[in-house]
Parts: C-alpha cells; sequence; structure tokens
C-alpha cells in the first residue's frame, strides 16, 4: 500500500486554504479521499506531505488526521494480504474509513487487527438517461474529426455539456425522470415549453440546438440497442437564419484610426483602472516595492500597448478573414507574393488570401508594423484578447453590438462581396466548404445595401415620351 498526499489547489476556498486530499494505491488499483482537512499552500511541506507549524494553523492536529488515515490503510491491506483477499475500490474505502474511525476513538488494537470484515455486496441500478449521456460525452472528448484528423472543439464539447445541463434541469423533481422509452412527442411539446419559458433563453436557434445534441445522443443509445423511443427521429430542430454582426467600411476605417497615444486614451485608461485589484490590495503590505496603484504612468503606457495589439490582432482578422487561432498562428513563412496560403486549422482546407492593401484594407501595412520585432509570428498574439476589446471598442466609438474576434471574419465576408468579389473566390479565401456555413459570415448593411440598389436602379428618360428605361 502506497499513500500520497496532495494539496487540491484547483479547488480553493474563499479564504485561500487548499484541501488535503490523499491518494491510495494497492494491487495496481488506485483510491483518492478527502482527508476534510484543508492547508494554507505556504504552510505545506511538498517533501513531507505534511503541514508546516505556524500560529493559528494547528498543524499538529490536521497531520494527525492524515497519519491516521495513512494507518488505517496500511492496517487494511496488510489484513487483507494475510487472509489472501484482495480489496477492490468500494471494499477498501469502507475498510479505511472503518479503521480511522476505530482510530480516532482510541482502539488502535482494534483497528490494526487482521480480522476483513465480509462487505455486503451492493448490487449496482442500471445507468441513468442521464449517465449514458455522460458516457456519450466521454466518447465525444476522445473522438477525431475525419476532416481534419484532430479532436472535436472545446466549444463543442462544451455546447454538448451545455445540453446536459438543461436536460438535468429539465427532468429535475417534481418532473418525472428521464427514460428513453418516454422520449416521444409528448415529450418534446413539454421540453420546448420548458425551454421558452424557463431561464435558458427565449431563442429559436439554441432550442434547436439542443435538440440536434439530442437526436445524436440518441442514435448513438439506438446504436447500442437500448430501447430508445425512435419518434425522436422526427423531432425538429429549429435553424433560422438571423443573419451576423460585421463592421461597415466606415466602422472598420474609425477601428484602424484609433490612436491609443493620445491624452484622450490615456484619461480613459488612467479612470478605467484607477484602483488595484482588491486581492492584489492585501498584498500591498507584505510584498516590497510593490505599486499601490495601476494608474501610474507605467501602468498605463503598458495597458495602452495591450489594446493597440488588441485592435491590430482585431485588424488583422477583418483584413485577412482569419479564425482568431489561425490568427495567432500566422507565420511571415506563410506569405508569399501577394497571396497569404495557409491550411485552416478547422477545416483543414487549403486558403488562398490576397495580401495586398487598398483604402480600406491594409493587412501589408499591418504586418510590416511589426516586422523589426523579428517574430515567429506576423503579429504579437494577445492573450485575454476578450478583455481588451471592449476597451478599444469604447475609444473607437463603435456602439452598434459587441466587438468580438469573430467580427473580424464576418466583416471580410461581408465587405469582399460588397466589393464584387465573387462568392467563390472568398470562399477560397475564408476555407468555407458549404454555401450554407459561408451564408452565415454574411451580414446585411442595410444602409449599403440601399445604396447598392439606389445605383443599379432604372429611370425613365425624360426627353423621349415612351423610352426604354436606362439604367441610372
Amino acid at each position: 500500500m502506497e499513500v500520497t498526499r496532495q494539496l487540491r489547489l484547483d479547488a480553493l476556498t474563499k479564504k485561500g486554504l487548499a484541501p488535503i486530499q490523499l491518494t491510495f494505491c494497492w494491487e495496481r488499483q488506485r483510491l483518492r479521499l478527502g482527508s476534510g482537512e484543508t492547508c494554507d499552500p505556504k504552510h505545506w511541506n511538498p517533501k513531507r506531505e505534511e503541514v508546516k507549524p505556524a500560529p493559528g494553523n494547528y498543524a499538529a492536529d490536521t497531520n494527525l488526521v492524515l497519519e491516521r488515515y495513512s494507518q488505517a490503510a496500511h492496517a487494511a491491506q496488510h489484513a487483507a494480504e494475510e487472509t489472501r483477499t484482495v480489496l477492490n475500490k468500494a471494499q477498501m474505502l469502507a475498510e479505511i474509513k472503518r479503521r480511522y474511525q476505530l482510530l480516532a476513538a482510541g482502539h488502535d488494537a482494534q483497528a490494526r487487527s487482521p480480522e476483513v470484515p465480509p462487505l455486503p455486496e451492493v448490487q449496482a441500478a442500471p445507468p441513468t438517461f442521464l449517465a449514458y449521456y455522460d458516457q456519450w460525452l466521454g466518447e465525444q472528448t476522445r473522438k477525431t474529426s475525419h476532416k481534419t484528423g484532430q479532436g472535436l472543439s472545446k466549444s463543442y464539447l462544451d455546447s454538448l455539456a451545455n445540453t446536459r445541463d438543461v436536460l438535468e434541469d429539465f427532468a429535475a423533481p417534481p418532473a418525472a425522470p428521464l427514460a428513453f422509452a418516454g422520449v416521444d412527442h409528448a415529450w418534446y411539446d413539454r421540453f420546448r415549453e420548458f425551454f421558452y419559458q424557463g431561464k435558458w433563453g427565449t431563442s429559436a436557434n439554441t432550442f434547436g440546438k439542443h435538440v440536434r445534441h439530442l437526436k445524436s445522443f440518441l442514435g448513438w443509445a439506438e446504436d447500442r440497442e437500448l430501447p430508445v423511443n425512435r419518434k425522436y427521429r422526427k423531432f425538429e430542430a429549429p435553424d433560422a437564419y438571423i443573419g451576423v454582426d460585421a463592421l461597415t467600411q466606415a466602422e472598420l476605417l474609425r477601428l484602424a484610426a484609433v490612436d491609443f497615444r493620445t491624452e484622450e486614451a490615456r484619461t480613459y485608461v488612467r479612470q478605467q483602472f484607477e484602483t488595484l485589484d482588491p486581492a492584489l490590495q492585501a498584498q500591498a503590505a507584505t510584498k516590497k516595492g510593490m505599486r499601490t496603484s495601476q494608474a501610474d504612468p507605467h501602468r498605463v503606457a503598458e495597458r495602452l500597448r495591450m489594446l493597440e495589439w488588441a485592435r491590430d490582432k482585431m485588424l488583422q482578422c477583418c483584413y485577412l478573414g482569419l479564425r482568431i487561432s489561425d490568427a495567432d498562428k500566422l507565420t511571415p513563412r506563410q506569405i508569399s507574393g501577394q497571396l497569404v496560403k495557409l491550411k485552416a486549422t478547422k477545416t483543414r482546407k487549403d486558403c488562398f488570401i490576397p495580401y495586398f492593401d487598398d483604402d480600406v484594407f491594409r493587412p501589408v501595412a499591418l504586418v510590416e508594423k511589426y516586422a523589426a520585432r523579428h517574430m515567429a509570428t506576423c503579429l504579437p498574439v494577445v492573450n485575454g484578447l476578450s478583455d481588451y476589446l471592449p476597451h478599444v471598442q469604447h475609444l473607437a466609438g463603435l456602439t452598434r453590438f459587441k466587438l468580438t474576434s469573430k467580427i473580424g471574419r464576418k466583416t471580410f465576408v461581408t465587405l469582399k462581396i460588397a466589393q464584387g468579389v465573387p462568392r467563390a473566390q472568398v470562399m477560397q479565401a475564408t476555407g468555407h466548404l458549404t454555401e450554407a456555413s459561408f451564408n452565415r459570415y454574411l451580414g446585411v448593411m442595410e444602409d449599403e445595401l440601399v445604396e447598392t440598389y439606389r445605383k443599379t436602379a432604372r429611370t425613365v428618360s425624360k426627353k423621349v415620351p415612351g423610352a426604354v428605361p436606362d439604367a441610372a
């Protein structure tokens, strides 16, 4: 039996204390158990796997608990070996807890007894609907796309997990539990009513997304000969096209024209970051030389630089129609003459993107701006881009919608189509595989749409009555 102890730094309490976990290894089996004790990470001795004494941390009491668990585990395994018994995880857990209670009560002799009382056999309950969903979700996390050779994206897996949360909420008491045989048209109607009247939203497209995920899961369950009601195949998954947000030409030019070196920009940054984060402020007294304000000139200059990098990263997505994942990986080697040639990370499709400057799209000037840095990528990678873009949006005076990195790709598609570039050639640049997926990136500029119709409108000549209409 091997017993180790670890701090759960991923589960800190509000006071910054880490739970102490024990790991038991025996007969090629492993069991993890929470000790019920916590420790300040700075008081933990990783070599001895115990708490270092410090005023007020009750190290002796905590270490005694940990030692009793270790003694209980060793005694349980020793007794199992003497009786030639191999304990499974459930049995070992019960035996460790029993012997720990004896040690805590002062019955050391009984705790070390070689007797291993027989444990009752517990018949496992059949997996529930959601347990099968968890199994299916686990398989999706290990699934590899035949198109890309890569695993499914984190955003898609998160979406599948979100559907599970919706189903669990739907089946919460006093509602009836989920069952494969009960998923019929009446169930669908109740689920739809629950979704639209509950906390999950009112979007038809979001509801359709959950239905598609559900149908995929039920198809998986049906393949495994589970008692699935086949009525699910006729469930309707609404998918309405609602257009997309994209920058107009004027808005893109305004974004590119933002000057982060003006006094107005400095004042805005000072106002936004005037006070130190409360968590850091609490440490100010213990850290020598720590700044007590985030609004000092050095901090302001640093934040202005990051805002400019974030703006330029946004422009890179707009000028080249890139996903943020591809923009962060773009290197000078992928630029060949007046074309950027790369393989899209998501679809693995070759993309051929125009690389020259005009009055609106200026990718060459943007890349040359950072050429002197001799970086591995064309532009700096901005961690936490979504945190900077709202401030960039404010300084650019853009108010129609929230600025995100996805807007860049949609702006490229919309403006290029408006310029008259054939759809097929724009799809070669973006790497879209189908017209349907491409159309989701095509926005509608109402003012520009009216102006285009106006330019192509036909008029009747006033000089010759009954003349054939001419183009305006």
